[in-house]
């Protein structure tokens, strides 16, 4: 494995549609998917950053995440894909999410 691969093997991609934008950012797993998109540059909405009010729900288009707590979002909610950003640890390898439409 080279220094290279060494370096964004703990990194997942993450493609992101905030305000009619779409972006992909490199998002380290032992972040939040909020702080990663804050990190890049991204706006996005947020307040208690524990999981707790609701305010940087998103929706999961594409692939899979581990909300480390959840203490807003019902089991419908969850199986309609939405998620707090503040809370998510990616499990595969490319995200997709989105702000806008749901």
């Amino acid at each position: 494995m080279s220094i290279r691969e060494t370096e964004f093997s703990d990194q997942v991609e993450a493609t992101v549609t905030f305000s009619g934008k779409t972006q992909r950012i490199q998002w380290r797993k032992e972040m939040s998917l909020l702080d990663a998109m804050l990190n890049a540059g991204i706006d996005a909405p947020h307040s208690c950053c524990s999981g707790k009010c609701g305010t940087c729900v998103c929706k999961l288009q594409a692939g899979e995440v581990r909300l480390k707590r959840n203490f807003v979002l019902s089991e419908t909610h969850l199986q309609q894909g939405l998620i707090l950003a503040c809370v998510a640890a990616p499990v595969s390898d490319s995200i997709h999410i989105t702000y806008d439409n749901f």
